[in-house]
């Protein structure tokens, strides 16, 4: 693990001419770069997770609306050592949107809704979505050494949409179906969250929160996405 061992044969060690140096417990691991699993969600302008009713083709299954984020990079800036700094980095973000109703999504150039199809028996009905991410966190670590630190990062995020698509798996009139449609959905091209990051050494959790609307203006529902998650792996 984080443990450094050094062997050393006694009879050679009789020769040695110079000092063995061990290297110091690192003060600080990287808590943004390395692969984030959350779960998706939206909440209207009211907060709720009850959506409105144009909304309702958005409504999600969020056992299956899974983010997975790749962050490539991170960059610490130290204002205290360790203890308190800026941090940065880049990411990629993969977000999948298990869709639990019964709707195709329909989007003209001037909007973004949703056609009850009861006659589609989906086997799968999701909204996918690629976004670059760029995050900049005030970050605090507390503790001895990095293994045994509890530590916080709080600030915001903001990302680029690479793409989205969508994706139905269905029967129709007994016969089998798969469509794929890439398309904008009119989607905002930016989105601007607020993040928080809380763990113990290199045990993570963290949660987004969109300041910005999924859709550009009066070309969809009032809706702002939500993730909350797990670091599963850091570098």
């Amino acid at each position: 693990g984080k443990t450094k061992i050094i062997l050393i044969d006694e009879e050679f060690s009789k020769h040695l001419d110079t000092t063995i140096k061990v290297k110091k417990k690192s003060q600080r691991w990287n808590h943004f770069a390395g692969i984030d699993l959350g779960v998706n969600g939206f909440v209207n302008e009211s907060n709720s997770v009850d959506l409105q009713e144009d909304a309702e083709f958005m409504d999600l299954n969020y056992g299956k609306s899974i983010m997975i984020a790749l962050n490539i990079w991170e960059w610490y800036i130290p204002i205290a050592k360790e203890k308190f700094g800026i941090s940065t980095g880049l990411g990629f973000e993969f977000n999948n949107y298990d869709l639990d109703r019964t709707y195709d999504i329909i989007s003209t150039q001037d909007s973004t809704y949703g056609i009850q199809n009861e006659d589609k028996r989906f086997e799968k009905n999701k909204f996918k979505s690629s976004m670059l991410s760029l995050p900049l966190f005030f970050e605090t670590n507390i503790g001895k050494d990095a293994a045994h630190s509890f530590h916080l990062a709080l600030g915001g995020q903001v990302s680029y949409r690479l793409g989205s698509k969508s994706k139905q798996v269905f029967e129709l009139d007994n016969k089998d179906y798969k469509v794929k449609n890439r398309n904008d959905y009119n989607m905002s091209d930016f989105r601007f969250n607020a993040v928080a990051r809380v763990g113990y050494a290199d045990f993570t959790l963290f949660a987004s929160y969109s300041l910005t609307p999924m859709f550009d203006k009066d070309k969809g529902p009032e809706l702002y996405p939500f993730t909350v998650g797990i670091s599963m792996l850091s570098w």
